[in-house]
């Protein structure tokens, strides 16, 4: 109903908490008395009440929030805000957030040119299903990781409800039997190894070497420097491209792949 805010505050701290990470109220399954008060009411309800008057338009929220000099922000510290907000409550810089599993996969996917931007349809499966004499068993790593029918968005991902898929909870994606309001995000040895030695890893930076060879095939700081630029969206400066070549000569283009594709700033968005 128009008249109950509590859908539309609803709504919009959801939005709010997916641009940054955290929602207006951190409690977003609980706008209530028992939940965590808002950080910025006069802020959500001004939002909500203009969300409401427009139809209830999440792109136009969308828009609203991204355009906002509050997301543009810079992620960079400021020492003195830091000492009186250390957690960037009132939001004084953009909010440094690792990306989510599902997010960083596609990125990978789209790093090496192997993305099916396909729409609709059936959803893929990333496991094999082995039926015994009772209840069926999901074999996740005998799935071939250089199936093509894989590499298909997330979003289309068949979710197995029962049984979480390794390299995914690894990266803290949600366990899909649980409702869940906000993911964790953790840092964990675990997560740089399933960064470096998962199949699925392993084999996309197979394809990222074989793109570059093909896209600059006689020279081996051009196919460095645009493995750095597919990866990480800027060129590398003269100071980083050097070690990353005498690694590639050394180790292999496939090699330098896995490395670029765990750096810091492939995995957050900062």
């Amino acid at each position: 109903h128009p008249d109950n805010p509590l859908v539309w505050r609803s709504v919009v701290n959801r939005v709010w908490q997916h641009h940054f990470g955290r929602g207006f109220v951190e409690t977003a399954n609980d706008l209530g008395r028992n939940g965590s008060p808002p950080s910025h009411p006069e802020l959500l309800d001004w939002l909500a009440r203009d969300f409401r008057d427009h139809g209830g338009s999440l792109k136009r929220l969308h828009r609203q929030i991204v355009l906002s000099a509050t997301y543009r922000q810079s992620s960079a510290d400021d020492p003195a805000a830091s000492r009186v907000d250390a957690g960037n409550t009132w939001l004084w810089r953009q909010q440094r957030r690792k990306l989510e599993a599902e997010v960083l996969r596609d990125a990978v996917l789209q790093a090496t040119g192997k993305l099916d931007l396909t729409m609709g349809g059936p959803g893929w499966r990333d496991f094999v299903v082995e039926r015994p004499e009772h209840s069926p068993h999901y074999r996740y790593d005998l799935a071939d990781p250089a199936d093509p029918r894989t590499s298909r968005r997330s979003v289309y991902r068949f979710v197995v409800r029962s049984q979480t898929q390794p390299w995914m909870t690894s990266m803290d994606c949600a366990d899909p039997s649980m409702r869940v309001d906000k993911r964790n995000e953790s840092l964990s040895p675990l997560q740089a190894l399933a960064m470096l030695n998962n199949g699925f890893i392993v084999t996309q930076a197979q394809h990222l070497a074989a793109r570059v060879q093909s896209e600059h095939p006689h020279t081996l700081p051009a196919q460095v420097a645009r493995a750095h630029a597919l990866a990480l969206g800027r060129p590398p400066d003269a100071a980083a491209l050097a070690p990353l070549v005498r690694f590639a000569e050394a180790e292999g283009l496939p090699a330098l792949g896995r490395l670029l594709l765990n750096l810091n700033e492939f995995v957050f968005v900062d």
